[in-house]
């Protein structure tokens, strides 16, 4: 109330009071007010200006106040997980002497979490004054109000899964003899070696079933996976300014809104720092493919303008800095990285970052062929078009956020490290393509799958009716529904009731929202939920070397009336055996990527998309050599 911008705004209303509460000027003389009518007009206006002030701090102070409290509710369950935690760490603290089992302390967990709690009260307390310092109207307010409440539930729900995660810790099965023998991962999952050895047959796209260039047979992918992308691929991450690097530190700490954006900081990192960023410059070969991380983060750069933008300027503008610097750093790098850059964007904007941005305008190659009929500029120089994206909004037609499939890399937007190892306990996993007999499941330590008699719902939902193809979508099952179906758009259920339906459901919706992807279409697989996906633009992640049509359906968004009958003639047991078969590709894993998984599939990806890419350039230079010996 005592700022100068309300200081200045009181002035301005005893200003309008005193020229007799008219904004108009006249040039005429009018004979002055008698002395009371002057008293009541100013006292009106004084009256007037206190209730407008009122109202304005009562709403502020009241946003402010609902805000704080939401913030401490999950600051209360980020103190409950400290509690668990210690209560498990204790537990298991006692039986240290009997088990020589490294454990993490519950005072370094306690710090952890609240640290978090600390961060999210602290930022939310800011936002709040800044929302009362830069905001002059309601409708403003009210638009970053409900950005900041949508928030406190995302970090609400993040918090209800941390403390099921936390529960579940100490319920960790330890098969050191298997992971020793490299047969199952940290999940209880077959690692990619194994099923090789096993002779695994996966279900690949043929050429009957796509127009892929990337067809496999179960032998070549598995010398792709385990022989030539290990030698082949090789990634160089350019430096970043001091600046975005502490901006990324810091902003690292928040817990994000949902796993699907997890994804980015974790293959940011492994690319950067990874199996494949070891470049030994005495062992290149003509084969070896070298490629260019630009290494923003744009969903931090988005974090860090929240929420006052979009966020489309600041990651923009990170983007653009991070080039400069690049080119600052290295010039003739940077040259020479033109064609093989890449960028990692788990954001819902997708390639759109990139839109507007030419860091190549100022090369002068005498070998650039330009098409006199295209701009010079969007040919040769555009960063969206000569940079390889690994993005999870992978819609493609679409002009704001193009994918183009031949260049760019479909992330598999999930990114978990508990959900799996819930799935595989929980016996929802059917592993019998590569269990030789019952009696390996029970040497293994794990038991006998659960199968469709368990699952008594037949169609599953649970999220919200965000755009207009959900709205008709659900608004028909609503009125056409099955009595064994699920559906519900009133918002994320609770962890534990997320996963009981999931456990429960045959099958499970993914329909395109305001974007094509969610992290939930990888969650429902993991937990044997066939998905039935209606999004026609979406390029799903692996799609060029798997074929989805055989572990889920699709169905066109103009036939969304007819589900029930793509449900109906399907064969859900051989579509949940085939999830089985695919899972191992979907994970990602805690400590390091392992080979085979969702790392591993999305670097080799990368690597076939840039072996294409150099295909057509050396066909089209040979077609040049050719016409110009003519």
């Amino acid at each position: 109330g005592g700022s100068s911008s309300l200081v200045c705004e009181r002035e301005e209303v005893m200003l309008f009071a005193a020229s007799g509460g008219s904004s108009s000027s006249s040039d005429d003389e009018e004979d002055p007010p008698e002395k009371g009518e002057e008293e009541k007009r100013m006292h009106h206006w004084e009256k007037k200006y206190q209730k407008q002030q009122q109202r304005r701090r009562g709403f502020f102070f009241g946003t402010s106040s609902h805000i704080m409290r939401r913030a401490a509710s999950v600051g209360d369950l980020l103190r409950k997980v400290d509690r668990n935690t210690a209560a498990i760490a204790t537990a298991m603290s006692k039986k240290k002497k009997k088990k020589k089992t490294t454990i993490i302390t519950a005072e370094s967990n306690i710090t952890t979490t609240q640290n978090i709690a600390i961060a999210i009260l602290s930022s939310l307390l800011f936002l709040s004054l800044l929302v009362n310092k830069q905001q002059n109207t309601h409708t403003k307010i009210r638009e970053i109000d409900s950005k900041l409440h949508n928030t406190i539930s995302a970090l609400t729900t993040r918090a209800q899964w941390s403390e099921v995660e936390k529960k579940k810790d100490h319920q960790k099965i330890i098969r050191k003899r298997l992971e020793e023998a490299d047969l199952l991962d940290e999940y209880g999952l077959p690692t990619f070696a194994a099923q090789c050895e096993r002779g695994v047959k996966w279900p690949l796209i043929s050429s009957s079933s796509s127009s892929s260039e990337h067809l496999f047979t179960e032998e070549s992918l598995c010398e792709a996976f385990l022989d030539e992308l290990p030698k082949t691929l090789r990634v160089h991450a350019f430096p970043l300014n001091a600046k975005a690097q502490m901006k990324y530190n810091a902003l690292r700490k928040l817990p994000t809104f949902n796993r699907g954006y997890d994804v980015e900081d974790y293959l940011v990192k492994w690319l950067s720092n990874g199996p494949f960023s070891k470049i030994n410059h005495e062992t290149l070969t003509a084969k070896t493919k070298i490629t260019y991380l630009v290494a923003v983060q744009p969903y931090l750069d988005r974090v860090s303008s929240f929420p006052f933008t979009n966020g489309r300027t600041s990651i923009s503008s990170a983007l653009k800095h991070a080039i400069q610097y690049a080119k600052k750093v290295n010039p003739s790098l940077w040259k020479q990285s033109k064609g093989r850059r890449v960028i990692v964007n788990a954001h819902d904007f997708g390639t759109e970052l990139a839109t507007g941005i030419f860091p190549d305008e100022d090369d002068k190659d005498d070998d650039d062929v330009y098409d006199d009929n295209n701009d010079k500029n969007y040919q040769s120089s555009s960063l969206i078009n000569t940079t390889h994206f690994i993005v999870s909004n992978s819609e493609c037609e679409v002009e704001e956020a193009p994918f183009d499939a031949k260049k760019d890399v479909a992330v598999v937007p999930s990114l978990s490290f508990f959900l799996p190892r819930e799935a595989i306990s929980r016996r929802l996993v059917d592993l019998s393509h590569f269990m030789r007999d019952e009696d390996e499941y029970v040497s293994f330590g794990l038991e006998l799958p659960k199968y469709d008699a368990d699952r008594h719902i037949r169609l599953m939902f649970r999220g919200t009716n965000r755009g207009p193809l959900r709205e008709e979508v659900f608004q028909f099952l609503t009125k056409n529904g099955n009595p064994e179906d699920s559906i519900e758009t009133t918002g994320v259920a609770s962890p534990q009731e997320y996963m009981s339906l999931m456990e429960q459901s045959r099958y499970c919706l993914h329909v395109r929202g305001t974007r094509v992807m969610s992290p939930r279409l990888i969650e429902l697989m993991l937990f044997g939920c066939v998905p039935v996906i209606v999004s026609d633009a979406y390029e799903l992640p692996l799609a060029w070397f798997l074929d989805w049509s055989k572990f889920s359906i699709r169905v066109p968004e103009s036939e969304y009336e007819n589900i029930h009958s793509y449900i109906e003639s399907a064969n859900w047991r051989e579509l949940h055996s085939n999830l089985g078969r695919v899972l191992s590709f979907f994970v990602y894993h805690k400590n390091s990527p392992i080979i085979g998984d969702a790392f591993y599939a999305t670097s080799l990806a990368l690597l076939k998309k840039i072996e294409r890419q150099d295909a057509d350039a050396d066909a089209e230079r040979n077609v040049v050599e050719q016409s110009d010996s003519y």
